[in-house]
């Protein structure tokens, strides 16, 4: 095992015995689990409502449309997904950030580490390996219930192409919330004070949420947390415009909102991402640039401080 390995079963030790992580994942879970009964339930309701509707136009010698759960895309069932992810998924992957660096500090288990003959950035890719192997698992639940989910739905018909799209709409789901949890490692490493790196990465989450959609596309708060409404056009405005112009590289919500309805197929029809760079290359660059972050940050962690009484 080399010593990033060993930092990193450290630190998911350490997360393991803390109770907020655990709430936080369960909560997670449990949300997805809503959405994609929600999912469920709606699409019964329409198989039943067409299968009487199909027994009484037989009977009435008239002819049967086609069902309009084998018309529509399937993943679209789950469109509400991604707002869980970008609030609920973002938020704990903050709170994980702050916790990998803050449960050392407060243990006071920094000078016995700094004490080791450990590389700078062992310790450093260690933190971010326990980090990016978390968030991976809150993805990698999502995944399950959402295939389990997919494969339960009577009239449902999934193809290699779907389960490719979800696939790919995990992994943007994972890059988006592991950007925010970097930023809370690098802030909490920065940050002396308690629950600092918590505050400063929640304000910029705060900040992506809910400022940058209303500055771009006058997307109200209240709006921010519908799959559907925050896909808004662009008010036809010269302020909005130039607004999601500048603007529209940095909300990377609504980036990752625009990626959601294209992976699941419930994006409006002539809807183009605002911005001149598309969220293809802002998510990735993102998550290059909080990485980096991130790795600066902790590889100046003063080792030395840190304690019980912190």
């Amino acid at each position: 095992m080399t010593a990033s390995q060993l930092i990193a079963r450290q630190s998911l030790a350490g997360l393991a015995r803390d109770r907020s992580v655990l709430i936080l994942t369960t909560f997670f879970a449990a949300m997805v689990l809503v959405t994609a009964w929600l999912g469920w339930s709606a699409t019964n309701t329409v198989n039943a409502i067409y299968a009487d509707a199909a027994q009484y136009l037989t009977a009435s010698a008239q002819p049967v449309p086609p069902n309009p759960v084998s018309q529509s895309a399937p993943l679209a069932v789950l469109r509400n997904l991604g707002v869980y992810i970008s609030l609920i998924g973002a938020f704990g992957a903050i709170v994980i950030g702050q916790l990998l660096i803050e449960i050392d500090r407060r243990a006071g288990t920094l000078p016995l580490i700094g004490a080791r003959p450990f590389d700078r950035r062992d310790f450093t890719f260690g933190k971010m390996r326990a980090l990016v192997t978390v968030t991976g698992a809150m993805m990698a639940i999502a995944g399950v219930i959402s295939v389990a989910t997919l494969f339960t739905i009577p009239s449902l018909v999934l193809g290699l192409s779907d389960l490719l799209h979800l696939a790919l709409f995990l992994v943007a789901g994972w890059a988006y919330i592991t950007i925010f949890g970097f930023m809370a490692l690098g802030a909490a490493a920065r940050m002396s004070a308690t629950a600092g790196g918590l505050i400063a990465a929640t304000v910029v989450w705060l900040v992506v949420t809910f400022v940058l959609p209303e500055l771009t596309a006058n997307v109200h708060p209240t709006a921010a947390i519908n799959p559907v409404s925050t896909l808004a056009g662009t008010p036809d405005s010269g302020f909005f415009h130039l607004m999601s112009w500048v603007l529209g590289p940095f909300s990377l919500a609504e980036g990752f909102a625009w990626a959601s309805g294209d992976l699941l197929s419930f994006l409006p029809d002539g809807l183009a991402p605002r911005g001149p760079v598309p969220p293809a290359v802002t998510l990735p660059v993102a998550l290059i640039l909080a990485g980096l972050f991130a790795v600066r940050s902790v590889a100046k962690l003063d080792l030395n401080a840190g304690g019980p009484d912190v």
